[in-house]
């Protein structure tokens, strides 16, 4: 079943904003923020072209999210400076005061 345009629309908006906004969506496509705009507010209608570029740019930023998290996050040790790496062993990994 086709989806709605509504619909699509919205979805197509949060992109817009997981992107980054509009200027940067515009940016990454090589176009002017008002033709963002201008689909935004639904006068002029998405293309397939438009879709698939925005599709592929949200994948792009999700792999680069992807290896930024393995490189901070600290479920990996290896992220850790030795300060942190000191602190493991205490309630929210904070230092045990001095008191």
């Amino acid at each position: 079943m086709p989806q709605a345009s509504d619909i699509q629309l919205a979805i197509f908006s949060q992109a817009v904003d997981a992107l980054g906004g509009q200027r940067a969506l515009a940016r990454h496509l090589g176009i002017a923020e008002r033709e963002v705009r201008d689909w935004i507010s639904g006068d002029v209608s998405l293309d397939y072209a438009t879709l698939r570029e925005t599709a592929r740019a949200l994948i792009t930023h999700s792999d680069m999210c992807r290896r930024l998290e393995r490189k901070l996050s600290p479920a990996f040790s290896e992220n850790l400076t030795e300060a942190q790496l000191e602190g493991l062993g205490t309630p929210e990994g904070k230092r045990p005061s001095a008191d």
